[in-house]
């Protein structure tokens, strides 16, 4: 099991081994306020134990939530990760004090510090500093790159976002700074901004999360990924799309071929697939 502290890994080449790799984001465990639902949680964990790798790409619990709460959902990772490798990406909910409870508990944790709050989301109750990516990681020689989407957009050397959808425009509290507007719907914005992400990040598979809003796809060689919300309610505020909740993406690799589907937990169904063959640089 490889593991890193968040002090460790805030540079550096991450390198893993799996054919079978499970994607969940926005948990919310104990968000009073948008919402939590354990049924799909454990639903969706029930699926983890079957795959080589889980990425949770960030929001995994609410700075507000009751420590019990908290402690019975570390406790769940705990026992995942004696059996499958799990790695987190934090996202503006996620706490230090979450990171390191996390890391106690075997999970790897891939993270940058943000000292400067302003304009990464934290919600009331988080002591800060904010947490997040993006963060590389190689997978069977894959490189993959992981965005909760609430990160400095300079960070990939992108400009802010431009409002692209009514919802967006009107908010009192745009986030265009952010590598993903917390407003970016894939009706609007999300597959040009998500195509620059591809293209700035030069991976083979890009996963991002916190807009509430799926989308799976591929810009040239390279599978992009947001499930929407894994066990939140609150769903994309501008296209409001139910089947935006409850989703995990399962990505299958095998050589240069990537195959990925968005499956919604609810309806045990399906939503999307998407095939990529990935262009290996030196073969």
């Amino acid at each position: 099991m490889v593991q890193r502290t968040l002090d460790e890994v805030l540079e550096g080449r991450h390198e893993l081994s799996a054919e079978r790799i499970l994607v969940a984001s926005d948990v919310h465990v104990g968000d009073r306020y948008q919402g939590h639902e354990p049924e799909l949680l454990e639903l969706a964990l029930e699926l983890a134990r079957d795959q080589d790798l889980v990425v949770l790409d960030g929001d995994l619990a609410d700075p507000r939530a009751g420590d019990e709460e908290v402690k019975g959902f570390v406790e769940e990772l705990r026992d995942l990760a004696s059996e499958v490798e799990v790695v987190v990406v934090p996202g503006n909910h996620d706490t230090v004090r979450l990171v390191r409870r996390l890391e106690r508990a075997g999970v790897t944790v891939l993270a940058r510090k943000y000292e400067e709050r302003r304009g990464r989301g934290c919600p009331p109750g988080h002591e800060g500093p904010s947490l997040g990516g993006p963060k590389r990681l190689e997978v069977e020689g894959l490189k993959f790159l992981i965005a909760h989407g609430h990160e400095p957009c300079g960070e990939l050397g992108l400009e802010p976002q431009e409002p692209g959808n009514p919802v967006a425009e009107e908010s009192p509290m745009p986030k265009r700074d952010q590598l993903l507007d917390n407003y970016t719907c894939r009706e609007h914005e999300m597959p040009a901004r998500l195509e620059e992400i591809a293209r700035a990040s030069d991976a083979d598979v890009v996963i991002t999360g916190h807009t509430h809003c799926r989308f799976l796809g591929s810009f040239g060689s390279t599978l992009v990924v947001n499930v929407g919300t894994t066990a939140c309610p609150a769903t994309c505020a501008t296209c409001r799309d139910p089947l935006n909740v409850g989703n995990v993406c399962l990505i299958r690799l095998s050589g240069s071929r990537v195959r990925a589907k968005l499956f919604n937990l609810r309806e045990a169904r399906v939503v999307e697939r998407e095939r990529v063959r990935v262009d290996r640089r030196g073969d």
